[in-house]
């Protein structure tokens, strides 16, 4: 399984941002990076600064390579809101220096996923409400810069997908700092549902 994060895809990119700034790209993160709702997530004592970067995440759903826009609805087979977490001096030190950033942002447990929906109910969601501790945030799908389709289509230019792979469409540029004995949570604003449940520790 891959884990792609989606960056410079969300918004108005922030020169404040620990990302910095530049076009669309994405990192990969591994399979050990994955946390699931309902599960707490450990401060790591490796940086001073922890981030929670909130985007929608897509699954796909079948194998494909070089997929056309106009086709890649076709290989997503359900979604949900999710949570990339970064060590945010570290990433601005790697950077300045011109490292990669892995160390910074694919630890363990830096992927938070919430609960997979059926991708027919997704037309349904528009915003997703983010709170941790008293920290809040509006995450809305239609401020992404480039589509899912698009995204889909570059990626798959240069890499197979395969079933299971995930797909993080646009972080968010700034993020939330996470804290110990705070709770982070996602919510649906149209409907009552959580759609992720993180304790932070």
């Amino acid at each position: 399984m891959k884990i792609f994060a989606v960056i410079h895809n969300y918004g108005e990119i922030s020169p404040e941002s620990p990302m910095g700034e530049g076009e669309t790209d994405w990192y990969e993160m591994p399979d050990s990076a994955l946390l699931r709702s309902g599960n707490p997530f450990f401060v790591p004592d490796f940086d001073t600064e922890f981030r929670a970067f909130p985007s929608i995440c897509f699954r796909i759903g079948r194998l494909g390579k070089s997929i056309a826009s106009r086709f890649a609805g076709r290989y997503i087979d359900s979604w949900t809101a999710s949570v990339a977490v970064a060590a945010t001096g570290l990433l601005r030190r790697q950077r300045e220096s011109g490292m990669p950033w892995t160390r910074a942002v694919a630890f363990d447990r830096s992927f938070m996923i919430g609960n997979l929906q059926p991708i027919d109910t997704f037309i349904n969601y528009a915003k997703f409400s983010v709170s941790c501790g008293e920290s809040r945030m509006v995450y809305d799908i239609n401020d992404l810069r480039l589509s899912v389709e698009r995204l889909i289509e570059l990626i798959s230019s240069d890499n197979t997908l395969k079933n299971g792979d995930l797909l993080l469409a646009g972080l968010t540029p700034t993020g939330l700092v996470l804290n110990p004995d705070e709770r982070l949570r996602i919510d649906t604003d149209n409907l009552n549902m959580n759609l992720l449940d993180i304790n932070i520790r």
